[in-house]
C-alpha cells in the first residue's frame, strides 16, 4: 500500500447499476472519481433484476397514479434515449428482451377492472396488443391481451457496457477503513489502493450496512425486503409481461434466449413474494399452478426449474414497506444510496451528482490494481435443477 493517498473528489463504493450510472454522470461532470467493487459488478440485485422498466404499471392497477407511479412514470422514456443513443451516456450497443410489456388478465372481473384502472391512471396507457403477434403463450388467453410501454433489457449486457466505458476508472477491492474528517475520507481496500476522497458514495446494495458500521455512521437506515425469484428453462415460448390478478401484479416474466428453442423465464409476482416463506419445492409448485391457470393450454412438458432468494435493499420506511422513490442519505462526507429499483437509477444519478463536485484531472488506476468481473446471471449459476412437477390450473 502507498504511504501517499491517491487523492479523488469521489470514491464510489459498490458496482452496480447505481453505482456504475453515478461514476458515469460525476465523470461526464468533470470529477475525478473512481469506483472500488468488493466482488462482481452486479453482484446481487442488479444481475438478478429482470431488467425491466417500468413505468408505472404495476403502481397504477387500482386506477390511481400514486407516489410510486408518478416517480417511475417517465423512466421508459429517458431509458429509451439512452438505449438509442440520443442521450448520455450512450446505451446502444445493450441487449434488449423486449421493447414492451405484454399484460393480461386471469380470469375475473377484479382483474379486468384493475387492467381499466391502469389504462385510465398511466401517463402513457396500455394499447391492444396486435392479435396476428400475440405472443404464442397467450394463445388461449380469452380477453384483452395488451402493450405496455415498458421496454425490458439483458441487465448483465448493460452492466458490460458501462464498464468498458470506464475501465481506467473502476477496481476491485474490499474496503477495510473509512475515517471520515472535515474536509476527506481516508479509504483503505485490501487488495487495492488507498484513497483520500471529497466524499464517499455507498451503493453496495446489502453491503451498505457493513459499510456504514465500519464509517462509524448510525445503523437504521436500510431495510431488507425478502423474494424468491423462479426460473423455468426449456421448450418455453418467449413472453415478456405481466399478468395482473385482481388489482396486482400476479406474474411477471421474462425471458432469456438460450441455444435452440431453450429458453428460461425469470418469474416474479406474487408467487416470489410468497416464496420466502415456502420451501422451494412448494415455491415451484405454487408457480407451475399460476402459469397453467394464467396461460390456459401452454404446456410445460420438458422443462426444469429452479428458484433463487432476492431480497432486496433499500431505505427504511417507517412500516417496511416498498419505498416510493430511490433512497439516498447524507452523513458529511459521506453518502448512502439505494435505487430502489433499475428503472431509478438515472435519477438516483443525478441525484448524487447535483450534491458533488470535482475540479481535478481524471486520472487513470494503475494497472497492477485487480479490475472485477461481471457477475454471473442466476440462470447460469451452479444449481439444482428440478423436473416439472405434476400441477393442475387453480
Amino acid at each position: 500500500m502507498p504511504a501517499t493517498p491517491t487523492e479523488l473528489d469521489v470514491l464510489i463504493v459498490g458496482g452496480g447499476i447505481a453505482g456504475l450510472l453515478t461514476l458515469d454522470a460525476l465523470h461526464r461532470r468533470g470529477c475525478r472519481v473512481w469506483l472500488v467493487e468488493r466482488d462482481r459488478l452486479g453482484a446481487g440485485q442488479t444481475v438478478w433484476s429482470q431488467g425491466i422498466l417500468h413505468g408505472g404499471l404495476k403502481y397504477a392497477l387500482g386506477g390511481t397514479a400514486g407516489a410510486a407511479a408518478k416517480a417511475v412514470s417517465e423512466m421508459p422514456t429517458r431509458w429509451l434515449a439512452m438505449l438509442g443513443g440520443e442521450r448520455e451516456p450512450n446505451l446502444s450497443s445493450v441487449q434488449m428482451r423486449a421493447d414492451a410489456c405484454v399484460v393480461w388478465a386471469a380470469p375475473g372481473m377484479r382483474s379486468l377492472a384493475g387492467l381499466l384502472g391502469a389504462k385510465l391512471a398511466l401517463r402513457t396507457p396500455p394499447t391492444a396488443w396486435p392479435t396476428e403477434s400475440r405472443p404464442a403463450a397467450l394463445a388461449g388467453v380469452r380477453g384483452q391481451v395488451l402493450r405496455v410501454a415498458e421496454p425490458v433489457l439483458e441487465p448483465r449486457s448493460l452492466l458490460g457496457v458501462l464498464a468498458n466505458m470506464h475501465e481506467t476508472r473502476i477496481f476491485r477491492g474490499e474496503v477495510t477503513r473509512m475515517a471520515a474528517d472535515a474536509e476527506s475520507v481516508d479509504v483503505a481496500c485490501e487488495d487495492g489502493p488507498r484513497v483520500r476522497a471529497s466524499h464517499v458514495v455507498l451503493t453496495a446494495g446489502s453491503g451498505n450496512a457493513k459499510l456504514r458500521e465500519l464509517a462509524g455512521l448510525p445503523a437504521g437506515v436500510a431495510q431488507t425486503r425478502p423474494l424468491r425469484m423462479v426460473l423455468a428453462r426449456g421448450p418455453l415460448p418467449v413472453l415478456n409481461g405481466h399478468c395482473i390478478r385482481s388489482t396486482r401484479p400476479w406474474l411477471t416474466i421474462t425471458t432469456v434466449a438460450g441455444g435452440g428453442d431453450t429458453r428460461t423465464w425469470q418469474i416474479g409476482g406474487q408467487v416470489a413474494e410468497h416464496g420466502t416463506e415456502q420451501t422451494e419445492a412448494e415455491t415451484i409448485q405454487a408457480a407451475q399452478r399460476d402459469i397453467l391457470h394464467a396461460m390456459p393450454g401452454l404446456s410445460l412438458g420438458g422443462t426444469t426449474w429452479a428458484t433463487y432468494l432476492a431480497p432486496r435493499s433499500e431505505q427504511a420506511t417507517n412500516r417496511g414497506g416498498r419505498p416510493d422513490q430511490f433512497g439516498l442519505v447524507q452523513d458529511g462526507r459521506v453518502l448512502t444510496a439505494w435505487p430502489t429499483k433499475l428503472a431509478l437509477a438515472p435519477l438516483l444519478a443525478d441525484a448524487l451528482a447535483a450534491r458533488l463536485t470535482g475540479s481535478r484531472e481524471p486520472l487513470d488506476i494503475q494497472a497492477q490494481w485487480p479490475t472485477p468481473a461481471i457477475a454471473t446471471p442466476p440462470w447460469e449459476e451452479d444449481r439444482q435443477w428440478t423436473p416439472v412437477h405434476s400441477a393442475a390450473p387453480a
